[in-house]
């Protein structure tokens, strides 16, 4: 196989046949087991993606593959089922019993169903074929199936070649920050379906539990003494009534995230540290923005929109009429226009601003999200209704659902369209909306018969089937053409200070300290670099033979950890972000020592400030210090005393003879204190200013890197 799927793009035109070959074989039950036609199909997804292939040339090559090869497993199926025996792989009575389970249990949309589930995919239309089913009857559920079949996984394919580069070996802040999102869906997953093993085994002991506290005596004593209040808690979480368990669970859920609400409305008119951390984490993410990310998100922020939630309510609607569970509509519509009105409000109550650096330009405020609060409510609800009407696994529905409205909400704060406590605020509205909707739906259940249900009509299952595809197509369109425009951040403008330096200090127009991501002070500004341009400033540290620290990434990152944990030499290893004005560092500089070991190393930290001086002068401040092992495995340990690192890189910059003139000022007091890992530190408060000597080259020198002796 690894032979095969690279030579697929020499093939030119030719390869569409033979994708279309593989979707054919694994689709026909005789050889199924040879071909592996998912695999193929989505690699042809993927070529897509990168422009060898025409999407729909590919959809109608991989369907009619598909439909052809489930049709001669039809045909064969009208056969018998003598051909099912033990010992044969394909043709075995496990899998005939698995096949006919599953299309007993789904019926002909098993036919659909039945192309997305592996090994059962080639034995459905054999189960088919032996139940009887008329040939017309199977060949439109399989043109239907076929044509589904392709477009999901060559979408799969296509999404995967787009999102390439996130993967490649060269992959870098990206590769991180996609990392970090499978890392958080990957243990949400796990823990749900642990949570979901386990939830038997402790409804078993809380039953146990319950049963042994109501028959202790003192507890029946207390029962008759107030047999009233006793009959009410009772009522409470009685299963018979819906004024019971059902209430008591919905207004303790009400209660609870009206409670974190009011809690996250509160922080952010107090402007606690949560607004602190908006603020550095929108410039963090703004700092290591990638295009790669900016897209693939963009596809995520679009599934929260307007637009794509009424589309896909309407289709919602249209089956749910269909199917005669139309209590559910008046709870699906309050949910939504409920969100809308109340996060329209809060909107214009609180008034903030969105972020500056935001990609796409919006209108509306920023507090709180309407797109997280939307899916929420939307996706909420949907997710609620098909595990209600107990369509398909429930921990299948709850994990797509909360991963999609996570990755909804994680999509307003990487395009920092939003900050992150909007995005939770917004979470917040949408949750308490969607079980107002639930509360209405089952209180609307409660007046109706439940056995009332619409007889099994095909025509019903057909115009379902055709609301949904459509719906997709729709939303695909809207999707594709999510084009608002585009906010690309200018450069800010660079002003010129009023006053002196050391005033501009004094009276906290520069601050005098940098800050942890919750915008806590830490080590203070204890050099200052002044330089006509960027490129003399890079400058003075190459010739210093301090190395600039490479961008965090899967291979620097990785490289670090292996550096740092078997003690080998890493000079451009990457440093820790800290913060100064609520920017990230945008440089980074270091050099090793004789050890030539990563754990242990001096660095320093440098912003680019948006000031002159008022002789015209770029102002760069920064901080050092020095890494003298590590702690817990994961991070540096600094030494305390960072004045004799600042005095080190002093000395360093001194031998240049880049350096024109050297001042000490005063900046804050004499200091102990502690960064944001607990490390101690002390300082006597000064900080020295360089004026750099311009370069008047041509051509810029060189830096040199060569580390000096330490």
């Amino acid at each position: 196989m690894n032979d095969i799927l690279p030579s697929i793009p020499s093939l030119g035109l030719w390869g569409y046949w033979l994708i279309g070959l593989f979707a054919f074989g694994e689709a026909m039950v005789l050889t199924s087991v040879f071909a592996p036609g998912t695999v193929v199909v989505v690699l042809g997804g993927a070529l897509v993606a990168r422009g060898i292939y025409d999407f729909g040339d590919m959809i109608w090559f991989v369907a009619i593959g598909t439909i052809l090869g489930a049709e001669i497993s039809f045909r064969i199926g009208v056969k018998g089922a003598s051909l099912f025996q033990e010992g044969r792989r394909v043709f075995s009575p496990a899998h005939l019993g698995r096949g006919k389970r599953f299309f007993e249990k789904y019926g002909a949309p098993s036919i659909i169903l039945g192309h997305f589930f592996g090994p059962l995919r080639p034995i459905i239309p054999v189960v088919a074929g032996l139940s009887g089913m008329s040939r017309r009857r199977f060949l439109l559920w399989n043109v239907i199936g076929g044509f589904t079949y392709a477009v999901a996984l060559i979408s799969v394919g296509y999404f995967f070649g787009t999102a390439t580069g996130l993967f490649s070996a060269t992959m870098t802040r990206a590769g991180l920050f996609a990392i970090a999102v499978l890392l958080v869906l990957a243990v949400l997953w796990f823990a749900v379906v642990k949570l979901r093993k386990a939830l038997p085994f402790f409804i078993s002991v809380l039953r146990s539990v319950a049963s042994a506290i109501k028959n202790n005596p003192d507890v029946r004593a207390l029962i008759e003494r107030h047999p009233i209040l006793f009959r009410f808690l009772s009522e409470r979480v009685s299963r018979e009534s819906f004024a019971g368990l059902p209430v008591t669970i919905l207004a303790s859920a009400f209660v609870y995230f009206l409670f974190l609400y009011a809690s996250s409305t509160l922080d952010f008119v107090m402007q606690s540290q949560i607004v602190a951390l908006d603020i550095r984490v929108a410039n963090l993410l703004a700092a290591f923005r990638d295009p790669a990310l900016v897209r693939f998100f963009t596809v995520f922020t679009a599934l929260g929109s307007w637009k794509v939630i009424a589309l896909l309510a309407i289709s919602v609607s249209a089956v749910l009429l269909l199917h005669r569970r139309q209590h559910y509509l008046p709870g699906l519509w309050l949910a939504l226009i409920g969100n809308q009105l109340t996060v329209t409000l809060l909107k214009n109550i609180f008034a903030r601003p969105r972020p500056e650096m935001a990609v796409f330009a919006e209108s509306s405020y920023s507090f709180p999200s309407g797109h997280s609060a939307a899916s929420v409510a939307f996706f909420g609800f949907v997710f609620f209704i098909l595990i209600r009407e107990r369509v398909g696994p429930i921990v299948v529905s709850f994990l797509v659902g909360s991963t999609l409205i996570l990755l909804i909400g994680l999509s307003r704060v990487y395009l920092v369209e939003h900050y992150l406590s909007d995005v939770l605020n917004g979470y917040l509205v949408g949750t308490l909306w969607a079980l107002l909707g639930i509360w209405l739906a089952e209180w609307l259940q409660t007046r109706r018969d439940i056995n009332m249900r619409p007889a099994v009509v095909l025509w019903r299952k057909i115009v379902s089937i055709a609301v949904v595809f459509s719906a997709v197509i729709a939303v695909m369109i809207v999707v594709k053409d999510h084009q608002q425009t585009r906010n690309l951040r200018s450069v800010p403008a660079i002003m010129q200070l009023d006053a002196p330096l050391q005033t501009a200090f004094a009276t906290g127009r520069l601050p005098t300290h940098s800050e942890n991501i919750l915008g806590q002070p830490q080590e203070p500004v204890s050099l200052v670099v002044l330089a006509e341009n960027g490129a003399d400033f890079v400058k003075v540290f190459g010739t210093a033979g301090w190395r600039i620290a490479d961008r965090p990434g899967i291979n620097t990152m990785s490289r670090a950890a292996f550096a740092a944990w078997f003690s080998k030499e890493y000079d451009t290893a990457p440093i820790t972000p800290a913060f100064w004005n609520g920017r990230p560092n945008d440089f980074g500089f270091q050099i090793g020592t004789e050890e030539e070991s990563l754990r242990i190393r001096h660095h320093a930290r440098f912003w680019r400030t948006d000031f002159r001086t008022q002789d015209g002068l770029l102002i760069f401040v920064g901080t050092a210090s020095f890494d003298d092992g590590l702690k817990w495995g994961l991070t540096h340990r600094i030494d305390p005393n960072i004045d004799a690192e600042r005095d080190l890189l002093v000395t360093d910059l001194q031998k240049t003879g880049l350096v024109r003139s050297e001042q000490p000022i005063q900046l804050v007091a004499p200091i102990l204190g502690q960064n944001l890992t607990g490390d101690p530190f002390f300082t006597d408060g000064k900080a020295i200013v360089f004026q750099l000597v311009p370069d008047r080259s041509t051509t810029p020198a060189q830096p040199a890197l060569a580390k000096p002796s330490r």
